[in-house]
């Protein structure tokens, strides 16, 4: 996917740099402009507790990614296959509606998916 095809990701970067996205707005850019899956199965997969590394050392896990998900407090971020930040799963999800949101804006087809998602990932994480 092109830059101009993420406008919609880009428009929201300095918002998710200083907000304690930074990781996991570059784990999205890699995905998506690197064609490895589009934002709805990215949603999807968090929906179900699955984090994602669109190349080796390099992603993000949640509840299913951990030997025991009963332990699984902090959403991890990896960088070059060393842990380089951590959120709580409520900002996890603060971030991931405002970059739905803005995906939304600019697919509005997709809403009604997005949105499903996104419900499914705020009640397995409340």
């Amino acid at each position: 996917m092109k830059d101009e095809q993420l406008s919609w990701l880009i428009q929201n970067q300095d918002y998710l740099y200083q907000n304690e996205g930074r990781d996991l707005y570059d784990i999205i850019y890699s995905t998506l402009s690197n064609d490895k899956m589009s934002y709805i199965s990215f949603v999807k997969m968090a929906s179900e507790g699955s984090g994602f590394f669109p190349s080796e050392g390099t992603g993000y896990s949640l509840d299913k990614d951990w030997d025991d998900p009963s332990e699984f407090v902090e959403v991890i971020f990896f960088l070059g296959e060393y842990e380089s930040s951590t959120i709580t799963p409520q900002h996890f999800i603060k971030l991931m509606q405002v970059i739905s949101d803005s995906y939304v804006e600019a697919y509005p087809k997709d809403k009604a998916t997005v949105e499903h998602y996104m419900s499914r990932l705020r009640e397995r994480y409340s």
